[in-house]
């Protein structure tokens, strides 16, 4: 049987009594906490940026890539709030973690008006390419913490302070500017084979 042990201190306000929430988080003790990594953006897009950016639901976002061209079919102004998501930032649902709603933003996107249910993670550093994060949050052992740590039974919603506790391994972390490389270089290849076979259904 697994256990894991916290003190009220180290919940914090998040004084959550699901074990499973806490045993899923017991194995990554030893790792760089992603908030020491990534800092949430919260800037709300104003109602004429809606006009001008491209509208992203969480359905528009999965396994680490944005769904442009099916963003820019939805005609209809967006109906609620809507948060500012940039270049380089990474996009997170909170709402239903297993459909794996989770992707990079890339430079070509320009600027993004999103669903308020993203957490959208920009990074602390200056230049910082958070690209070496998309195989890590997609990962077995994180989705398994993610898994656990949703709360609600209609829409289940993986709380902000869970997300930032993950610790991200330092073999990982310290290997993560050649890894952002590598996974830049495929997420390059896969958008460019999409252009061109979207180019021959035109």
């Amino acid at each position: 049987m697994k256990s894991a042990v916290r003190t009220l201190a180290e919940l914090g306000e998040d004084v959550v009594l699901a074990p499973e929430r806490h045993v899923a988080l017991e194995n990554t003790h030893d790792g760089v906490p992603l908030g020491a990594i990534v800092l949430e953006r919260n800037e709300r897009a104003l109602p004429d940026e809606h006009a001008s950016a491209i509208v992203l639901d969480t359905t528009h976002a999965r396994d680490g890539i944005v769904d442009l061209a099916a963003a820019m079919r939805v005609t209809a102004p967006p109906k609620s709030a809507k948060k500012i998501a940039r270049p380089g930032d990474l996009l997170v649902s909170r709402l239903r973690p297993y459909l794996r709603q989770i992707a990079l933003v890339r430079p070509a996107h320009r600027v993004l008006a999103v669903s308020t249910e993203f957490y959208v993670l920009a990074p602390r550093e200056k230049d910082e390419d958070l690209a070496w994060l998309l195989p890590f949050l997609l990962g077995e052992s994180t989705q398994a913490i993610l898994a656990a740590a949703q709360e609600g039974g209609h829409h289940p919603r993986v709380p902000r302070s869970t997300l930032f506790a993950i610790r991200v391994p330092h073999a990982l972390h310290r290997a993560r500017r050649a890894k952002a490389r590598a996974v830049e270089a495929a997420l390059d290849a896969l958008y460019e084979a999409t252009e061109r076979y979207r180019a021959e259904l035109r």
